[in-house]
């Protein structure tokens, strides 16, 4: 069973260079972490009331392997860096 992990997030004004920095931390993690199957992070095009900026999806081979993401080093690095500039945060796990 495939799982794929979904993550909507928005950022407040002001952060834009922390942003980027936060983005480059979260594309660097399919190199770091071996279990991600597939990876993509991607800005809004729509900018519509309610929309998140960002969306990431990732899938994993198991739900343990996505914990394991969730709590690998790496991930909780990239993670501290949106500490108090995270407006919105959605997460959704589902098995495809």
């Amino acid at each position: 069973m495939t799982i794929r992990h979904v993550v909507l997030f928005e950022h407040a004004a002001g952060h834009e260079d922390r942003v980027r920095q936060i983005i480059a931390a979260l594309n660097e993690l399919p190199r770091q972490i071996d279990w991600i199957r597939d990876w993509s992070i991607a800005e809004d095009l729509g900018n519509r009331p309610g929309s998140c900026r960002w969306c990431l999806i990732a899938h994993f081979d198991s739900m343990e392997l996505m914990q394991a993401y969730l709590d690998h080093p790496a991930h909780m690095a990239a993670v501290k860096l949106g500490d108090g500039i995270l407006a919105k945060l959605a997460e959704h796990d589902h098995a495809i």
